[in-house]
């Protein structure tokens, strides 16, 4: 009694299905980009999609179907694309689905046609929502009629009975990333109007790294302007169809250089998530192409940064050298703010070393060069660290040496008042400005110069009023808070005044 086995029937209702294929999709303009892949798996040359007000329309011009592309077609989880995975005219990678990917044209319709010639023969399906589903039949009617004149080879869906508004602006904007616009002899047109893929101008760095796994190919490319850039980011495509925007995690850490990133790259080995809208992230196909790409854009975006330092040197040091001049006419109706005399000369003897290695110079060299060898705008004494005679200062801490990063900039002196003005790297989180002496370090790398560059009037004032201040400082004397803010404010004063 217990050992006799039976059978029982595996079904899945058909209100599921519809519900899966809806979910499965992030927007019902998905289909469409799905009816256009298809198109270009067909070897078509042209795809039209049409938006109206109550129907949408997308018709190509490929090799069509017959009863069996269309039971291929409506055949939930079809493995004929796997299996024939290149086009038979233009040795396309075919790209579409035969799979429940069509089911969501119902969230976005009520009733989706479908018509195909080939051959000597029109072939047409209706697949009606409401009618479907109250049907116990899951079979779907065939129409067969011959061809007229008028008719030519090619697939026509026609989705009708609209739930939902679709917006031209969005549909484009959609197509234009998500189907293979650059394919050779491969046209999409929108009510008419051609879809180009959006080109920016700028500097292109050729990609094609292979792999293990497969080839990744494609660019990177530097927008000269970010505003053409819309959405910072490499487009990471499967078959050419778009599937997400990556930085690679370099965001952070190049967050200057990242909004002027664009490009696209093609991987066809990337396995994805069911969707089709991510990838398969702890796939060891995946770790390899973000390792790859993380380490070809950090190579880009560190040659920005570097560009980027040397144009924001030469406009910061055209800055100080209008402030230095104004600093020293301030400093001559100033006489008692000047370092002291014996500072001056002990500078002299005690040679350059620490300064000459944190400073930088205008011309390009190997190492910072030795301090006298050629001036800046406002030429003079070495701006080595000041220090009182020994017995002095022997209560004073030592001063902390500055570990800095040379620039490609030289000194900017003022002549025998012992006081120069230098640019270093300091990092984003090091400080504003860095003295060691009668040497003041301005860190080009802080993020108010970042946001100041732009601003030429602000930057010179702010220059000048931080010079003021580090000028007082150097001083060392004894004074109030009070007495050291109205030095600076005379200083300043004058300084501006000379201007």
């Amino acid at each position: 009694m217990f050992g006799k086995s039976s059978k029982i029937k595996v079904t899945v209702d058909k209100s599921h299905l519809l519900t899966l294929g809806e979910r499965m999709y992030r927007e019902s303009i998905e289909f469409v980009r799905e009816l256009v892949s298809n198109g270009y798996d067909a070897d078509a040359t042209d795809v039209y999609v049409m938006i109206g007000k109550d129907s949408i329309t997308v018709e190509d011009n490929g090799s069509g179907m017959n009863e069996k592309g269309l039971e291929q077609f409506f055949t939930v989880g079809s493995e004929e694309k796997k299996t024939k995975n290149v086009s038979p005219r233009f040795g396309r990678k075919r790209i579409g689905q035969f799979g429940i990917g069509k089911f969501s044209a119902l969230s976005l319709a009520e009733q989706f046609i479908v018509q195909s010639v080939k051959g000597k023969y029109k072939y047409s399906v209706v697949f009606d929502r409401a009618d479907w589903r109250k049907s116990s039949d899951w079979d779907l009617p065939i129409q067969k009629e011959k061809i007229s004149p008028l008719d030519r080879e090619g697939t026509k869906v026609i989705l009708k009975k609209l739930k939902k508004k679709i917006s031209l602006a969005e549909a484009e904007k959609y197509l234009r990333q998500s189907v293979p616009l650059r394919a050779k002899k491969f046209s999409v047109f929108l009510n008419n109007k051609k879809i180009t893929a959006k080109t920016v101008t700028g500097r292109i760095i050729p990609i094609k790294i292979k792999t293990m796994h497969g080839i990744i190919e494609g660019e990177i490319v530097v927008a000269l302007n970010s505003r053409d850039v819309v959405v910072p980011g490499i487009e990471c495509r499967v078959k050419q169809v778009f599937i997400k925007r990556e930085l690679f995690g370099l965001d952070k850490k190049y967050h200057q250089g990242t909004p002027r990133i664009t490009g696209s790259v093609n991987a066809d080995f990337l396995p994805l998530i069911s969707a089709r809208n991510d990838f398969i992230t702890d796939s060891p196909e995946y770790k390899l192409f973000q390792n790859v790409m993380r380490a070809e854009l950090e190579k880009v975006l560190r040659d920005i940064k570097k560009q980027k330092d040397v144009k924001n040197i030469k406009k910061i040091t055209k800055e100080l050298q209008r402030i230095m001049e104004q600093v020293r006419s301030a400093l001559m109706l100033n006489p008692d703010f000047v370092p002291q005399g014996r500072a001056v000369t002990r500078l002299k003897k005690e040679g350059r070393k620490n300064i000459s290695a944190a400073s930088a110079d205008f011309s390009p060299a190997p190492s910072p060069s030795p301090a006298g060898a050629g001036d800046g705008s406002i030429a003079g004494d070495s701006p080595e660290p000041s220090s009182e005679n020994s017995g002095k200062n022997k209560e004073k801490p030592e001063e902390k040496k500055i570990d800095v990063k040379p620039l490609a900039l030289k000194r900017i002196r003022i002549k025998k008042l012992g006081i120069s003005c230098g640019i270093v790297s300091l990092g984003e989180q090091g400080p504003e400005v860095a003295r060691e002496g009668n040497a003041v370090y301005i860190n080009q790398d802080h993020p108010v110069y970042q946001k100041l560059y732009k601003k030429q009037d602000l930057l010179h004032l702010h220059l000048l009023r931080l010079l003021s201040q580090e000028i007082v400082l150097m001083k060392k004397a004894r004074i109030s808070a009070q007495e050291a803010f109205d030095w600076q404010s005379k200083l300043l004063k004058d300084a501006m005044g000379g201007e």
